[in-house]
């Protein structure tokens, strides 16, 4: 918190963590509790040089907001340009608010609030979430990046694609696919490409710069204004869609809307799966989106809820239907004691990477309960969990990446786990020291994971790493934890 108002500036990947972190109701209140209280003071501590705009601005606040703060509170947090995904969800009001001046110097007009696959075009180069006009191309040969303007447009590019920000209210798109989503109290957005403007009207668009000069234009719901050299703007309506070539007779064509060519939002990384009979079952999970590129790709599956435990064998990645990688050892998930080998490594190497549709196949049935199984055999079969689909540090991680403290949430309790050099560990719940929660329990990392072992117990907890911020219980029913920061 005091990074975000103060500086200096978060890291992409920090924005992500507080994004997931603010999922939760009560960190939502505490960070818009703190957000109001830093606006409150900007209101009565008056800037050395202000600048003066004539006029009222009509800015669009998250319904959330207006709840929990006041309108001149609020007007100078959403200045702040946190536009996150949650709140750009939920149902929103326009307010027309006489500021006298135009938005804080400090806030960026745009700010990159997720990312999946993204390998940069330029890897040497510094990358910064807040965009500014001029300063921070997105430049990137593949993924998907997802920004959003401090008036709530959100913009997902899908790579290879070049974007700049170019203003509080506008954008230019140099080559690539852009969906892009213009709520209400924003229209007016404004995207250049080389053959001219798109101008929103209030909807949901989308173009592709193709790489021999020629622009797709797409309208999803809505409608916009297109502007082209030596024309009388043209305005589209939902479902239509143009194709402007710079070197044809005619420059403007009506081609047919192409809803499957784009992405308009970036794809989970979590797939749901059950199982309701002893009977194993082959089971399927799209996951085209999350892949970009060569990589080491892990398949974690975590048990969630239900009382049987599950095993899992024969876990494979097809590219259309065509087998390109697989790990065959059997695994099981389940609460603690039921968990081993539930990480499967799909490598996916240079020579066999392509666009396609790709798909993860497993094999999975529930534990025999005459073994010792988590239920009598009177309670029906059941068990649930999910297929998390990584790649990055999920298998290079070190010692240093995991030491520091993890916050998360659980059945409504904040819990912080700290592992410390000496490999020992301390948890607090809600603020309080769990004293003797471990016992003995001491952590390793070993080929990127960590491991808590508690010898007393026989037990051993499993966890790896997202990226360097977000920590994945791979043996426990918890979300995600968040590295903390300064950590």
């Amino acid at each position: 918190m005091d990074r975000l108002h103060d500086g200096p500036p978060l890291s992409k990947t920090e924005v992500a963590q507080l994004e997931e972190l603010l999922e939760d109701d009560e960190a939502l209140a505490y960070y818009l509790e703190v957000s109001q209280q830093e606006a409150l003071l900007a209101s009565v501590i008056p800037a050395e040089s202000p600048v003066i705009a004539p006029g009222p601005r009509i800015l669009r606040f998250p319904r959330p907001l207006l709840i929990a703060a006041g309108a001149a509170a609020a007007c100078l947090l959403f200045a702040l340009g946190l536009g996150f995904g949650r709140w750009l969800d939920q149902p929103a009001s326009a307010i027309a608010v006489d500021t006298g001046t135009d938005p804080l110097p400090s806030a960026p007009p745009a700010r990159i609030t997720g990312m999946v696959g993204v390998q940069w075009t330029d890897e040497s180069k510094p990358h910064q979430i807040d965009l500014n006009p001029g300063a921070n191309q997105i430049s990137i040969a593949s993924g998907l990046v997802e920004l959003t303007y401090a008036s709530g447009v959100s913009v997902t590019l899908e790579g290879p694609a070049d974007y700049e920000v170019v203003g509080h209210e506008e954008g230019r798109l140099g080559k690539g696919k852009l969906y892009t989503t213009v709520p209400k109290g924003a229209e007016g957005f404004k995207v250049h490409y080389s053959g001219g403007i798109v101008e929103d009207l209030g909807t949901e668009f989308a173009m592709d710069a193709l790489p021999d000069g020629s622009t797709e234009v797409g309208v999803f719901s809505g409608k916009i204004k297109l502007h082209s050299s030596g024309r009388e703007a043209i305005t589209l309506f939902e479902n239509q869609s143009l194709l402007q070539s710079a070197d044809a007779a005619e420059p403007l064509q009506a081609v047919p809307l192409d809803r499957k060519k784009f992405v308009p939002k970036l794809p989970a990384r979590d797939f749901r799966w059950e199982v309701d009979s002893p009977a194993e079952q082959e089971l399927s999970f799209d996951v085209t989106h999350l892949l970009w590129k060569p990589a080491k790709y892990r398949a974690i599956f975590k048990w969630m809820n239900g009382p049987d435990a599950a095993e899992i064998r024969d876990v494979r990645l097809y590219r259309d239907d065509k087998l390109v990688t697989a790990d065959d050892h059997a695994g099981r998930t389940g609460v603690l004691r039921f968990v081993s080998d539930n990480i499967y490594a799909l490598d996916v190497f240079p020579g066999s990477y392509a666009r396609g549709r790709w798909t993860v196949v497993v094999r999975i049935r529930t534990m025999d309960r005459k073994g010792g199984g988590l239920a009598e055999t009177s309670v029906p079969i059941r068990s649930q969990g999910i297929l998390q689909f990584e790649e990055g540090l999920v298998t290079g991680a070190g010692v240093d990446e995991f030491v520091g403290r993890w916050s998360y949430r659980h059945m409504g309790d904040l819990f912080v786990r700290e592992f410390h050099p000496d490999g020992s560990v301390s948890l607090t719940r809600n603020g309080v020291n769990e004293a003797g929660a471990w016992g003995s329990g001491h952590w390793s990392v070993r080929n990127g994971q960590l491991d808590i072992t508690f010898p007393d117990k026989q037990l051993v907890e499993r966890h790896v790493l997202r990226d360097a911020k977000t920590l994945i219980f791979t043996s426990n029913p918890y979300e995600n934890a968040i590295k903390a920061s300064g950590d």
